[in-house]
């Protein structure tokens, strides 16, 4: 049981595409920390389950309408492999009353396999609207993003065929004074047929797969 546990999170990391780090800029001197739970879902013993990621993460406000966000998967490390994502998070444009904008962000996910010593490095590129509504300033958001495949070859030399992963998200963001509380569904891989692979990935048109992600986010510094 421990082993196909075991490769089910091995494989969801190559399809996680993180929960969108920066879905609006913060403002200059704001930080924040974050924690997020969630991941790929998947049929496991007949039962549809999302897989289990864990991540950490810190977030600056470098200037106006530009954020930098790191993070760390903690669930990897479990399973010997280091994955840190950076994003620069930009605000593309956003209307006078500051309650509909979008945010562009480019991205680097790092991957290093202590057992073997790979190391792998993903591009990423999202880009996400965001609208504020009522007195706390809630945000719904969605938008599109994809990872880019560097290496031309996979595994025993066979050509990569896949050289992007791209995903569709939609998500919510309530907001407090210190407090935010994020809940966030995407379809990723959505090109890609899901089936006679080794994971039964759960999505819909029998391509790609579906996932969920929660998050808890404690800010700082200017509100």
């Amino acid at each position: 049981m421990y082993r196909v546990f075991t490769l089910l999170v091995l494989s969801a990391f190559l399809v996680s595409c993180n929960s969108t780090r920066v879905v609006k800029t913060l403002d200059k001197g704001e930080k924040q920390i974050t924690g997020s739970f969630g991941g790929p879902a998947v049929v496991f013993g007949g039962v549809p389950m999302p897989i289990p990621l864990s991540y950490v993460g810190y977030a600056i406000g470098l200037d106006t309408g530009l954020t930098f966000a790191g993070g760390l998967n903690t669930t990897s490390l479990l399973f010997g492999n280091a994955q840190v994502d950076l994003t620069l998070g930009i605000n593309a444009f956003k209307t006078k009353n500051e309650k509909f904008g979008l945010t562009v962000s480019p991205g680097l996910n790092l991957f290093y396999g202590f057992n073997g010593g790979d190391f792998s490095v993903y591009p990423q590129l999202e880009g996400i609207f965001w609208k504020e509504y009522g007195e706390k300033n809630n945000l719904f958001f969605g938008g599109l993003g994809t990872w880019v495949e560097l290496d031309r070859e996979k595994a025993y030399g066979e050509v990569q065929k896949h050289e992007l992963m791209p995903y569709i998200t939609l998500g919510h963001q309530f907001t407090g004074k210190k407090w935010n509380f994020q809940l966030e569904a995407r379809y990723i891989g959505f090109t890609y047929p899901n089936d006679n692979i080794v994971v039964e990935y759960l999505g819909p048109f029998s391509t790609g797969t579906s996932s969920i992600y929660f998050g808890v986010t404690r800010k700082f510094g200017k509100q």
